[in-house]
């Protein structure tokens, strides 16, 4: 067993036992948000409370991700998974972001490994873009992945990006070192390139 399947089968374990008690959580204050008498609604209007709201709905927003990104990372990597299906594990952390997915594909299906490195696109791209920036899913077969993504301003981390331009380099990020150690792992071969604030990135197996 390789590292990474050992790291993404600890993953599963850990996101499994977080998730539950995260949702319970959230579906709490649902409940208490119907039940509560009508003498004290003002309580929902509260700042605390919806501070408290919010952060549960990121907490579990975020991890529904990683357990996307990070688990069950082996496997028959070609296999079918539906598209609705995977932006319901993504669609709640984009949400949470500054980041705006144009997910617009004709496929109803696609692979199981696209699902996986776009996860972790997902969230590099928090990283990459602090002040927001748009993700455009151009092309998505079983082969290929073409995203371009388009900063909200001139300003983007111009440091992670050149770390990601160099991809045979160490990097300190461990989100980006886990991102190229897929890539291998799959045998798929990143083209990067970069006009003022739009980068566009192809992924293609060798």
């Amino acid at each position: 067993m390789s590292e990474l399947d050992l790291l993404s089968k600890l993953s599963r374990k850990i996101f499994h036992d977080l998730i539950n008690p995260a949702s319970s959580a959230l579906n709490g204050l649902e409940l208490f948000k119907l039940t509560i008498p009508d003498e004290k609604k003002s309580i929902v209007d509260d700042e605390a409370f919806q501070l408290i709201e919010k952060s549960v709905g990121k907490l579990l927003s975020q991890l529904k991700i990683y357990r996307t990104a990070y688990t069950d990372i082996s496997g028959e990597i070609f296999a079918s998974v539906n598209v609705d299906e995977f932006r319901k594990s993504t669609d709640d952390f984009i949400n949470h972001t500054k980041l705006n997915v144009n997910f617009k594909i004709e496929n109803k299906q696609i692979s199981k490994w696209s699902t996986i490195i776009l996860s972790n696109i997902y969230i590099l791209s928090v990283q990459l873009f602090p002040q927001g920036a748009g993700i455009f899913i151009k092309s998505l077969d079983e082969k290929v992945l073409l995203i371009e993504l388009e900063s909200d301003t001139v300003k983007f981390n111009l440091d992670l990006y050149k770390q990601l331009e160099d991809i045979e380099s160490f990097s300190d990020n461990i989100q980006l070192e886990f991102y190229k150690l897929l890539l291998e792992q799959y045998g798929l071969k990143q083209n990067l390139s970069k006009i003022d604030n739009k980068i566009s990135l192809k992924l293609a197996f060798i």
